[in-house]
């Protein structure tokens, strides 16, 4: 026989359940938080397309672009140069992609909203300079703008 769901003094006692439910609902609150805050809000910098073409086509040394789509997305084109860690790769990723902390990191995924969150955790994480590509792979195709393959 199971326990009842009341103790005698008729105050509800906590179901198995409702903590892992209030975290996970906590967690998609804070998502959804950052992903229509500007990302100014995270003290990240938003670049269009056409500032980041021309910066790479200037000097591409000072810039890390990091594509944060899935491998599937990475594969059917990215921008050249770029290179992929998976949004839910990058709390993981985090020693290999700290030698990028000197330099401006420039995360990229489909719309904007992806990058925006992989901002977030490598903001939090000490590294000064990211930016998140404005309306992401999107908005860069939209442009016509060069994309390459994987072989």
């Amino acid at each position: 026989m199971s326990p009842p769901d009341d103790d005698p003094g008729g105050r509800s006692r906590p179901g198995p359940l409702r903590l892992p439910l209030a975290l996970a609902g906590g967690l998609a609150l804070l998502t959804l938080a950052v992903m229509v805050a500007p990302p100014a809000w995270m003290g990240m910098a938003d670049l269009p397309p056409e500032v980041l073409k021309a910066r790479l086509a200037r000097d591409a040394r000072g810039l890390a672009v990091v594509d944060v789509r899935t491998g599937f997305e990475y594969r059917g084109g990215h921008i050249p140069g770029a290179v992929s860690v998976p949004l839910h790769a990058v709390p993981f990723r985090l020693g290999a992609l700290a030698p990028l902390k000197d330099r401006e990191v420039v995360l990229v995924c489909l719309s904007g909203h992806r990058s925006r969150l992989a901002g977030l955790i490598l903001r939090l994480s000490g590294f000064g300079r990211v930016a998140n590509l404005t309306g992401g792979m999107g908005a860069w195709r939209a442009r016509g703008y060069r994309t390459v393959t994987p072989p």
